[in-house]
């Protein structure tokens, strides 16, 4: 028997007691096929073939997975093929199978090699940061946007995608209720992708597959990072938050407080009680009055017919036209609203009478 011959033997008889989760489907001298199922989301088919003149030459590998990216796979061969130039004139099977193994075993993360990659691109030009922590199956966000900035400390479950990715806590200088808003709208995309809606659309025929929710997530918190210090208030038209994080209001009771509608726009509170207590009162309860709808509303649609207006050098844009709802600023009964604006108007009225009486 040659050098080859004593290798397949080798691996018939070694590959499954010693690469753990493995399966050797092919093991012949054209082709040793070995399939390894760490995870749910680990699997890879692994395909061998000896060179001519080997052991002089390295193994021609070729991996395929219908769990990992393409991007990986890619790249693992790259890492593999160098791996392999390593074991050069000695039997190279069995050690190129313990190596594959014990990578993937050590680098958790390379289930989300090609959203790392397209994560990384959304945060070009933005001064934020992804910092991968193997051991842990981790990775640390820092999203910023002007002055203010978002970090966490995100986990990828054994079983993602079927598992979403997960987080506790993090370290934002956003004013508390732009804070509650990233976490909770952040938490709902990633539960949606692996969660099944409670009611079918009619259209949809087809069964809900889990969907990566790493990606999804980032692009989330990244855009609404990037965005927030741009936004005004759709009432005075100044920017919402201040040009340093230590100017944000924190006090409920000042005129700079930030008060964020369920339609997505953010107002200063002065600015919104001012829009809220003043006339027009219109039957179902005032308009927000944004010339563009909000990318990131709490709404889907909405019960209003589409209205388009146009701004000086701008194309059209969408007007918001969603009703004012707040859990403070629900004012919608049209009567009450207009007896409470004549009231402190006649109390305005009496303060005039009585300082011109006293003039």
């Amino acid at each position: 028997m040659g050098l080859v011959e004593d290798e397949v033997s080798e691996v018939s008889r070694l590959c499954c007691n010693v690469i753990p989760c493995s399966k050797l489907v092919t093991c012949l001298t054209s082709l040793i096929r070995v399939d390894i199922n760490q995870t749910d989301s680990r699997q890879l088919t692994v395909c061998l073939r000896f060179p001519n003149d080997y052991p002089h030459n390295k193994l021609l590998l070729e991996f395929k997975s219908r769990s990992m990216s393409s991007v990986f796979l890619e790249r693992f061969t790259v890492v593999c093929d160098e791996k392999a130039s390593q074991f050069v004139g000695k039997p190279q099977v069995m050690n190129i199978l313990k190596f594959i193994d014990c990578y993937l075993r050590e680098n958790p993360l390379c289930i989300v090699t090609q959203e790392i990659f397209s994560i990384k691109k959304l945060l070009e030009g933005t001064n934020g940061d992804l910092k991968l922590r193997q051991k842990t199956s981790s990775i640390c966000l820092t999203a910023k946007g002007g002055p203010f900035y978002y970090n966490a400390k995100f986990y990828i479950p054994e079983r993602y995608p079927v598992e979403r990715v997960q987080w506790e806590e993090c370290d934002c200088n956003l004013p508390q209720a732009l804070v509650r808003f990233v976490n909770g709208q952040a938490k709902e995309i990633a539960r949606q992708c692996v969660e099944a809606p409670l009611r079918k659309l009619k259209n949809n025929k087809e069964e809900f597959k889990p969907k990566p929710s790493l990606e999804r997530t980032f692009r989330f918190i990244i855009a609404a990072m990037k965005g927030f210090p741009e936004e005004r208030c759709p009432i005075c038209e100044q920017l919402s938050l201040p040009h340093t994080a230590q100017e944000v209001i924190e006090t409920d009771t000042e005129e700079k407080f930030l008060i964020r509608m369920f339609c997505g726009h953010i107002y200063h509170q002065g600015c919104l009680k001012r829009f809220m207590s003043e006339p027009p009162f219109p039957n179902g309860g005032k308009i927000c009055p944004a010339k563009r709808k909000h990318p990131r509303s709490d709404r889907i649609g909405g019960g209003r017919p589409k209205q388009t207006a146009t701004v000086p050098g701008k194309e059209e844009a969408e007007l918001c036209q969603q009703r004012v709802t707040h859990d403070k600023w629900g004012l919608n009964d049209v009567k009450s609203a207009e007896a409470k604006w004549a009231h402190q108007q006649a109390r305005v009225r009496e303060l005039e009478e009585v300082i011109d009486f006293l003039q």
